[in-house]
């Protein structure tokens, strides 16, 4: 953790296909943006662990997946915790909530960033055991990523 940084943290697994999208994002944004701004880092799930990974900044852009079968794979949505919709590895079954997570951290009075974001980008596959892209997120990953670049670039 750097002090004044904010951390970009892409959860999934690259060997699940699309579910991967967020680890090659925060690959491919490293490289292009560097390390002057941000902290990069990814982690396969969510939940309690969000304690650990978050603790010491400040302000946090979570990078997350979803097939909510209401948007076009590749879509981008914005969502803080005040308006929040499940994501693959923020709403787990297996491990505390993302909500749950920010609840428990404010009632044991553990630092936790007072901004959070959270990206979500709908995808069409997550369950398929394959380092490739489905083919809809691979034509339009240029364009995800330019999309990725403007919104980071923006963000004061």
């Amino acid at each position: 953790m750097s002090q004044g940084k904010i951390l970009i943290l892409g959860f999934g697994s690259d060997a699940l296909s699309d579910d991967g999208l967020p680890v090659r994002l925060v690959f491919d944004l490293q490289i292009i943006l560097g390390n002057e701004r941000f902290d990069f880092n990814t982690s396969p799930v969510g939940g309690l662990e969000l304690l650990e990974l978050l603790g010491g900044y400040q302000h946090v852009i979570l990078i997350d997946t979803q097939m909510t079968g209401r948007k076009t794979p590749g879509t981008i949505s914005l969502f803080t915790p005040d308006n929040f919709e499940e994501t693959f590895h923020l709403s787990s079954q297996h491990d505390l909530s993302f909500h749950h997570t920010l609840k428990m951290a404010i009632d044991l009075d553990i630092p936790f960033p007072s901004v959070i974001q959270v990206i979500a980008i709908e995808i069409s596959e997550n369950k398929k055991l394959s380092f490739e892209f489905s083919d809809r997120i691979k034509e339009q990953y240029p364009g995800i990523l330019k999309k990725m670049i403007k919104q980071l670039t923006e963000t004061p």
